[in-house]
């Protein structure tokens, strides 16, 4: 189901939380970054050669099953993505970009707090109620993965490239999914020339940091994705490579991220 009700929401707060401590349960408390081993673990392959020689590579997972976050706390991968179809939400989603297009909503706080925010500022439409419980369901999950208290949300009606050059967040982690248009492109780490992220040679060279012969990649309407930043504790400064696709007028976006407060 697009949606998971409260019985469901709470199976899979004790599946992540068993995954979870699992995983920290073969952890030390203090992290040795120097005996790290990151390997490249997506079963997607390149094609022809490898780009890149350095064996220093996070791998991507991908599952139709929420509890595919918890495999963000493993050393070697850099995100997870949970793949699910929207159904109904985007027919409320779709209304939004009519009825409220510059829709722009920052803020903080438990997910009763913004539940309650959301449904006073989001215009009526049918389906609304649903969209509203899947954005707090989904803030629940974040702030249940990383023991949080509070969370920044931000979902915004976008008509242009909030970030149209491949980047890096200084963060530790990010929540993004896009609930109309098109979702966030990424690069795996083979096909990234870091040291040229952000240095293109005129203001629209937007493919900067990309490997001539790279793939970009791109996350589909309904994607919720986990990204670790540069800032998480075992990144070792090779956070998910990304930008902000596209958009237009016409073609319009409506994008969520929830950030660690």
């Amino acid at each position: 189901m697009f949606v998971l009700d409260v019985i469901a929401l709470h199976a899979f707060l004790g599946e992540v939380v068993l995954k979870v401590n699992l995983s920290l349960q073969k952890m030390p408390q203090s992290v040795d970054l120097t005996n790290i081993d990151l390997n490249f673990v997506d079963t997607e392959r390149m094609d022809q050669i490898s780009l890149d020689k350095n064996p220093r590579l996070m791998g991507v997972v991908r599952s139709s099953h929420q509890d595919v976050f918890a495999d963000i706390y493993q050393n070697n991968i850099s995100m997870a993505i949970w793949q699910r179809q929207l159904g109904p939400l985007s027919q409320y989603a779709e209304s939004l970009l009519v009825s409220a297009p510059n829709f722009v909503f920052k803020s903080q706080g438990n997910s009763a707090q913004l539940n309650t925010t959301l449904t006073k500022l989001l215009p009526e439409a049918q389906n609304k109620a649903l969209f509203v419980e899947d954005v707090t369901l989904l803030v629940d999950m974040f702030a249940c993965l990383f023991d949080l208290k509070e969370v920044g949300l931000r979902l915004n009606v976008l008509s242009n490239a909030m970030c149209p050059r491949f980047h890096v967040d200084k963060i530790p982690c990010r929540l993004v999914s896009t609930y109309v248009g098109s979702g966030s492109e990424w690069l795996h780490e083979a096909h990234v020339i870091r040291d040229r992220l952000g240095l293109g040679g005129h203001v629209t060279d937007h493919n900067s940091g990309l490997h001539e012969k790279g793939r970009i990649n791109e996350l589909k309407a309904g994607d919720v994705a986990l990204m670790k930043g540069d800032e998480w504790p075992t990144s070792l400064g090779r956070g998910v490579v990304h930008r902000s696709p596209s958009a237009s007028l016409e073609n319009k976006r409506l994008f969520l991220s929830l950030d660690m407060i």
